[in-house]
C-alpha cells in the first residue's frame, strides 16, 4: 500500500492554494475553494479550515490527502458545539435561568475567549 508523505507545504493566501511536495517528488496545487466546497460544514468549521490553512498547512493537505478532512470538520464541530453548550448551561445557572442572554455569552466565550 503506497502512503505519501508531505516533505513540505505552503499556503498562498492570494489564490487560495496549498502547494505540496512529497517525499517522492511529487508536486500538487491544491485549490482550496474547491476542495471547501465539496465539504458538509458550517462557519465554526470553515473558521478551523481558514486557521489551518495558515498556521498548519501540512496537517490540511495530509488531512486531505488522506480522505479525513470531513471527519476532522464533523468531530471539531461536535466538540465546539458541546463546549458552547455546556458553557452555555453553566451561565443559565448563573444568570437565574435567562437562557437567551446565557447563549449570546456562551457564543461570544467561544469566538473570543480562547
Amino acid at each position: 500500500m503506497y502512503v505519501m508523505k508531505i516533505k513540505a507545504c505552503t499556503y498562498n493566501s492570494e489564490n487560495d492554494t496549498l502547494a505540496v511536495l512529497t517525499t517522492d517528488g511529487m508536486k500538487m496545487c491544491i485549490l482550496c475553494p474547491a476542495i471547501e466546497d465539496s465539504l458538509q460544514t458550517d462557519i465554526i468549521g470553515r473558521s478551523k479550515l481558514t486557521w489551518l490553512k495558515d498556521n498548519e498547512p501540512s496537517t490540511y493537505a495530509e488531512l486531505l490527502i488522506t480522505d479525513k478532512l470531513q471527519s476532522f470538520l464533523d468531530q471539531y464541530a461536535e466538540n465546539y458545539h458541546l463546549q458552547q453548550n455546556t458553557i452555555k448551561n453553566q451561565l443559565t445557572e448563573h444568570f437565574n435561568g435567562d437562557k437567551a442572554y446565557a447563549a449570546a455569552i456562551a457564543r461570544e466565550i467561544m469566538m473570543y475567549g480562547r
